[in-house]
């Protein structure tokens, strides 16, 4: 991988020296002499052109002068250079238009790294789409892999890229993106428009450079097209800063297929669809989560275990104990369906011993502990009645009951 990323990095700056004046246009539309009044109105308009570009967030357009003196300029900086690069850029570009075309009326540059696009003209030009002139370039090296692949992963993403950068603003007009292409390479591309641009004449311009990339560099590890109102550059590493606000969203892996799994894929070949990498992530976090639902298995059936362990044992515990009253000092009236409660201090009477808890086998007596025996007397009442002189005799039978204890023999 970092050997790709290194042969592609050295091709580009090999690529970038061969084209340094192909970076640079000199129209053929007119021509001033040096020091003509449009002369001196090109250099004051490109040189307050400079600061202001870098101060108004990368884009500014501008004019000076009347008639055929007049002059009109416009600097763009790419959408991820910083303010202080954005100043270097346009000076060197600058620079380099008015020693390389010193007396063209109209001239145009898209130097330095990131580039940039410094444009001056006899004419207006602001928010009016020129597809051309054109300068594109390539990377020497070849894709190795499956080129039928590779090519739906890239046109997936210069298209998701394009529809990006030509919904942005009227002060930036600017799109990143990447995709795929195998588990360790990826896809990356950078698109951007001049923002005084149309929605439509952006997506216009942006397709019009990838569709001249596909007719004149295809099959190569990367290149660039460059137009008067836009540039587009890929490559197979990161090339550009990247930012959430400028990245075009990635697509969505599409369903896996219903009916029988693929056919196996050679030692050789390389997996290039988008939807591959996805599936290559799926199965990383499916080897991940398995271990770990596992493990969670095993220790709610491990609770599970112990809790019925706990329950068995507390129901053996209550079978063992058979509450008994041994003392009834100590007992307690409860409420309907109490079946225990908690004293608070040590209750009973001194002393007692609950009967069934102590017992002994008494003799049996060699004689009873005592006797009863019976006699009858007979005892005569006379009752007599001195009012009528008459004796009256009554017999009356009385039982007494005669007791004879015998000596007492102690049971215990």
């Amino acid at each position: 991988m970092w050997v790709k990323a290194l042969s592609s990095i050295f091709s580009f700056l090999l690529i970038g020296i061969s084209l340094v004046d192909a970076n640079l246009r000199c129209y053929a539309t007119g021509n001033f002499t040096r020091n003509s009044t449009y002369g001196r109105n090109r250099d004051l308009l490109l040189a307050s052109l400079l600061p202001n570009v870098s101060a108004k967030g990368g884009f500014y357009t501008d004019s000076v002068g009347q008639n055929s003196s007049q002059v009109y300029a416009l600097g763009m900086c790419r959408g991820d250079s910083t303010p202080d690069g954005c100043y270097r850029c346009l000076n060197s570009s600058f620079h380099d238009l008015i020693a390389s075309c010193p007396n063209q009326k109209e001239a145009l540059s898209w130097g330095g790294d990131p580039p940039c696009i410094a444009r001056y003209a006899n004419r207006p030009f602001f928010g009016i789409l020129e597809l051309e002139p054109t300068d594109a370039g390539y990377n020497t090296a070849d894709i190795t892999s499956n080129l039928t692949e590779f090519d739906t992963v890239w046109e997936s993403l210069m298209d998701r890229v394009v529809r990006k950068a030509s919904n942005g603003t009227s002060s930036l007009k600017y799109a990143t993106g990447e995709a795929d292409f195998t588990v360790f390479q990826n896809i990356y591309a950078l698109m951007q428009c001049t923002p005084d641009l149309s929605n439509k004449d952006c997506d216009t311009c942006l397709r019009a450079s990838v569709s001249k990339y596909e007719s004149c560099c295809h099959g190569k590890q990367g290149g660039y097209v460059q137009k008067p109102n836009c540039w587009f550059r890929w490559d197979l590493y990161p090339f550009y800063v990247s930012n959430a606000a400028t990245t075009a969203p990635s697509l969505s892996p599409p369903p896996p297929p219903a009916t029988a799994s693929p056919p196996p894929q050679s030692v050789n070949s390389t997996n290039s669809k988008e939807s591959k990498g996805s599936s290559s992530r799926t199965q990383t976090l499916v080897i991940i989560v398995v271990p770990i639902v596992v493990i969670v298995a095993v220790l709610i059936i491990l609770a599970v275990a112990v809790l019925l362990k706990s329950i068995k044992k507390r129901k053996q515990g209550d079978q063992k104990m058979h509450p008994k009253i041994s003392d009834f000092g100590m007992a307690k009236l409860f409420t309907v369906d109490q079946t225990r409660a908690d004293a608070s201090k040590i209750v009973g009477t001194l002393g007692y011993m609950a009967p069934d808890s102590y017992s002994i086998s008494l003799p049996v007596p060699k004689r009873p502990a005592f006797s009863m025996n019976s006699t009858t007397e007979t005892a005569t009442m006379t009752e007599s009645s001195s009012l009528s002189n008459q004796s009256k005799t009554e017999a009356i039978q009385v039982s007494v009951n005669e007791a004879s204890i015998s000596e007492l023999d102690p049971r215990w």
